[in-house]
């Protein structure tokens, strides 16, 4: 079989297709692994193979590029040593061996997540890089992938609309300094809701009533508290049910093409998302089948439309979303599209 191998320092090797990881989040790679299998290929984490008889070599995002670059790399190298391991500085020998004509670049975190993504001097590396932003794509060098979805969604339970809580939030507590991130808006409308509606919202995921980055050394009277958090939860279809609605912030908005599992997960859940991220969200989710935050002034307007959405039409989100996502529009999400488009590309 011929050999694909994807660097990516971040994911541990056991881990990328762990089918037991969180709400079904590698399903899609391992779509894409066994696809290739049928096709006479072989894909994996690297794991110190001869570069140039790999076929493909994968790089997902750009810290596989400068995993081991400047202090905090000569350190990861430093700590290796000391354990009597070798670190391979991928990214460096593959140039050095002229392997460009292999080499692709996956973009996937926004800029409020890895700036180092956006850098115009990272893509002259690379002659073929997949991405979701509109922006970039030209179907030259930069190709159009969607943020792709598990297409094992279990059906979840069916909760009468009066026995469903108003709203809950499923996120990490993260920070960043980009002026488009939504971490910031996200906080300030757990606050507003936890402090309005105490018995009607729950806040749930990693990060919360804890240090976090920066914050991590500040003394426990300093952190943040929210009393709406409930705790980390291991799959979102197990929460979003027993909720009339979920916010579903992305980390940033306003770029387009930016739209994550956030919005899916809610939706596929029985939960009407309300949701803000994309430019053009609309370009690829039906705009009946979710709560546009942008349409709202305020936390509180927000909060006054929320409460004033009868049954009835609760209902017609409900059958919205039912149709979208039995359209042709979000099969653009699914693993097979998203493995078909790589093989397409790469003319495997």
């Amino acid at each position: 079989m011929k050999t694909i191998v994807i660097f990516d320092p971040i994911t541990p090797s056991d881990k990328m297709f762990d089918p037991n990881d969180r709400d079904g989040y590698k399903d899609p790679y391992i779509y894409l692994k066994e696809r290739l299998a049928d096709m006479g290929y072989k894909l994996k984490p690297y794991e110190n193979e001869e570069l140039h008889q790999c076929k493909w070599l994968f790089f997902n995002d750009a810290i596989s590029t400068r995993y081991f670059r400047g202090f905090k790399g000569a350190l990861r190298k430093f700590k290796a040593r000391l354990h009597g391991k070798q670190l391979r500085d991928v990214f460096k020998d593959c140039l050095k061996e002229n392997l460009q004509n292999k080499m692709v670049l996956f973009l996937w975190e926004p800029p409020t997540v890895m700036s180092r993504n956006w850098e115009d001097n990272l893509y002259e590396k690379f002659n073929i890089i997949f991405t979701w932003n509109d922006r970039l794509v030209d179907g030259k060098k930069f190709h159009k992938i969607h943020w792709p979805q598990t297409h094992k969604f279990p059906v979840v339970e069916k909760v009468p609309f009066n026995k469903k809580k108003l709203l809950v939030n499923i996120t990490a507590n993260k920070y960043s300094s980009h002026p488009r991130e939504l971490y910031t808006a996200r906080r300030k409308t757990i606050r507003y809701f936890e402090k309005k509606y105490p018995n009607d919202f729950d806040l749930y995921g990693v990060g919360w009533n804890q240090p976090v980055g920066k914050f991590q050394k500040l003394p426990h009277f300093y952190r943040a508290y929210y009393p709406s958090y409930r705790g980390v939860v291991r799959n979102k279809w197990d929460v979003y049910p027993k909720y009339k609605f979920g916010l579903c912030y992305e980390n940033i908005c306003n770029e387009p093409g930016y739209i994550t599992e956030k919005i899916f997960d809610c939706m596929q859940a029985d939960c009407v998302p309300v949701y803000w991220g994309a430019s053009n969200t609309t370009d690829y989710v039906d705009e009946n089948a979710f709560i546009d935050r942008r349409h709202f002034k305020s936390d509180e307007e927000l909060s006054d439309f929320l409460n004033n959405v009868a049954e009835s039409e609760y209902k017609y989100y409900q059958e919205a979303i039912k149709a979208y996502l039995n359209s042709d529009r979000f099969k653009l999400f699914l693993p097979n599209a998203y493995t078909e488009t790589i093989i397409n590309v790469l003319k495997l």
